[in-house]
């Protein structure tokens, strides 16, 4: 089932080479969009079937550093598109209630009355992960401290921003592989190593048998003595019985 949103501007409508791009050509990361006009309205419709609001998708859940992660990288990618396609990158909205969510990739709205930068409206968004972000997981503290922070300086580099938190986040999981597998080599090589899960079989075993043996020697004795007191077996023919010899 389609499912579009409209956003509208109070300007007249006017089409320019930005409408004709994006209506020839399916830029990747960027809803499709379909501009028209109606009473002295600019009006911008965005296909967004099968695809959530990222606003939406995190109003009762926390966002993961992996989840800023895939964020991050997608807002790189339409950012590379939208240059390729010479379009102005100015007009990619970063308001959560205008990006989209599905199959692990986001989706944005090209606006092309928006007048406010990119960096500005990447700025904002930095806000809004800081209020969403999931304060148990380290690395997504680390990111999005390192996102606002670096937002807030004036003429900085997006793209040098993003690559340096992701970057981070990935060398924070390599130091944690590291740090796990000298430990195993060390565990490995060193004088006292040995598979613990065959020492507990090899124990259990050993353990097994001493009780069987103890066993065995408790009840030699009263096996004895009770064998010397067993009943005589009867033959065939009464009178006749067959007495076994004490063992």
């Amino acid at each position: 089932m389609e499912r579009k949103i409209t956003i509208e501007e109070s300007v007249p409508y006017t089409e320019d080479y930005q409408n004709k791009m994006l209506e020839e050509n399916q830029v990747e990361g960027l809803l499709e969009m379909h501009g028209r006009g109606m009473d002295d309205k600019s009006c911008y419709d965005y296909d967004v079937s099968g695809k959530v609001p990222m606003k939406a998708l995190y109003e009762k859940h926390t966002m993961s550093g992996e989840e800023i992660k895939i964020l991050l990288k997608s807002i790189l990618r339409v950012v590379k598109e939208v240059e390729r396609y010479l379009l102005n990158v100015n007009c990619i909205l970063m308001d959560p209630e205008y990006i989209f969510y599905t199959e692990e990739k986001y989706y944005f709205c090209y606006y092309p009355p928006k007048e406010k930068s990119l960096w500005e409206g990447f700025h904002h968004l930095s806000e809004y992960l800081v209020k969403c972000a999931d304060y148990q997981d380290k690395e997504c503290v680390q990111i999005v401290f390192l996102l606002h922070k670096e937002t807030m300086k004036e003429n900085y580099s997006l793209e040098q921003i993003i690559k340096e938190c992701v970057k981070e986040e990935e060398e924070n999981v390599l130091a944690e592989d590291k740090n796990t597998d000298l430990g195993t080599e060390e565990e490995k090589e060193g004088s006292t190593y040995f598979d613990r899960t065959e020492h507990d079989w090899i124990a259990s075993q050993e353990m097994g048998s001493t009780i069987l043996r103890e066993t065995e020697n408790l009840w030699t004795p009263m096996k004895r003595f009770l064998h010397r007191r067993r009943k005589p077996k009867w033959g065939d023919w009464d009178g006749l019985y067959i007495e076994e010899e004490d063992l």
